[in-house]
Order: structure tokens, then C-alpha cells, then sequence
């Protein structure tokens, strides 16, 4: 159970289920909708988005930071599991390249979904959502506060795209790995001792006092 609530599987299964509730909610035009990985700074994304043009239109889900504070530990042992609260952020940047320009990018054109839609599609499909994960018999909140919408950026800034960052707040509890193990019991211990030299206790072996 512990390993299923470290930091990786409870990231990763929050941007899992982001991808699949926007699949699910937009299915009536199918976009595509990815993971990213890459840093979110808009340098990069629009670096990134030049290249994903032809995916277009399209959602990119990614974990973005967050802040850790200690919770507890889950046993008196050195290297017990310590529970950690995570609060983060999470993003979803939608991406349109219309080619028949910035305003029918945004508010789409003759059938064509616009950047607008796609922030509205975005809210109506996560806003206040809580995932649980199933593993086995076992089922587990991945965030313990539901997605909470705190703002929109503007990403893109270029003629050939319109690209905009929809951020989510939320936390999570994850754990640390499990370093406990079995005590061994002590059945030699060998010390070697050097005489020392200087002070008033020279003579004593191996120690110096200043």
C-alpha cells in the first residue's frame, strides 16, 4: 500500500485522470490530449507547441509545483514511512492553430473548436473533480482537495497558434518509501587503538584531550 502512495504514482495518476475526464467530456470533436513533461515557462511551451501544430486542436496536462509539509511519521522506527502533504498546482494549456486567424482561433469557425471553448470545455470537465485510484481491492483519494480553478494564462503570442494555460490548485498526502530493516543482532566488534601523544593523558590509548 505504501509504495502506491508515493510522490510519482499519485502525480502521475492525477494527470492520468485529467486526460481521461477531458477525453470523456470532449469526445464530441476528439482532440488530442497528452501529457507534458516539459517545463512550463512560455518560452518553452511555445517552443514546444511549434512542433505539435499538426495534433492541433490539443490539450497538454501537466503537474506543474508544489510545497511539501511534514505530516507524520507512519512508525517510531529509523526509516519509517513519513506522510507528506503536497500542495500543488496542475495544468491544462489549450492549443489551436486556426489558419484563418487569431479571432477564429480563439472563438472557432465553421465547425472549428476555438481556444475559448477549449478553456470552457477545460472547467466544465475538471473544475472541483476528486480521483480515487483502484488497485486490486484497494481504493484510495489521489487528491484530497478537488481541483480548484485559479487562473488562465496566456502562452502563445505567435501568428500560426493561440495557446492559453488553465491552472488548478489542489494537495495531495504522499509517503515516503519504507528504509526499515530487520535488526541484525551484533556478534564481534573489532576496534584498533593508536597511542597518542601530548596532554596530560598520554598514556591513554586512541584519545587526546585539548
Amino acid at each position: 500500500m505504501i509504495e502506491r502512495r508515493g510522490f510519482s504514482f499519485i502525480v502521475g495518476g492525477i494527470e492520468d485522470s485529467m486526460i481521461a475526464a477531458l477525453k470523456l467530456y470532449c469526445e464530441d470533436y476528439k482532440p488530442d490530449v497528452a501529457a507534458y513533461g516539459g517545463e512550463l515557462d512560455a518560452k518553452n511551451l511555445r517552443e514546444a507547441l511549434e512542433h505539435l501544430q499538426p495534433r492541433f486542436p490539443l490539450f497538454l496536462v501537466s503537474y506543474g509545483d508544489g510545497k511539501d509539509s511534514f505530516q507524520t511519521a507512519l512508525g517510531p522506527e529509523i526509516g519509517a514511512p513519513r506522510q507528506y502533504r503536497h500542495d500543488c498546482g496542475f495544468e491544462v494549456v489549450c492549443c489551436s492553430n486556426n489558419a484563418r486567424g487569431e479571432s477564429d482561433r480563439r472563438r472557432g469557425a465553421l465547425g472549428d473548436v476555438g481556444v475559448n471553448e477549449m478553456i470552457e470545455d477545460t472547467h466544465a470537465a475538471l473544475d472541483r473533480l476528486q480521483f480515487a485510484a483502484v488497485v486490486g481491492d484497494e481504493k484510495f483519494l489521489l487528491n484530497q482537495e478537488p481541483l480548484n480553478p485559479v487562473g488562465v494564462e496566456y502562452i502563445a503570442h505567435m501568428s500560426e497558434m493561440t495557446a492559453y494555460a488553465v491552472h488548478f490548485d489542489t494537495y495531495f498526502f504522499w509517503v515516503t518509501p519504507d528504509r526499515r530493516e530487520p535488526a541484525s543482532s551484533i556478534q564481534e566488534i573489532e576496534i584498533e587503538l593508536f597511542p597518542s601523544t601530548g596532554g596530560t593523558n598520554s598514556d591513554r590509548p586512541g584519545v587526546v584531550l585539548e
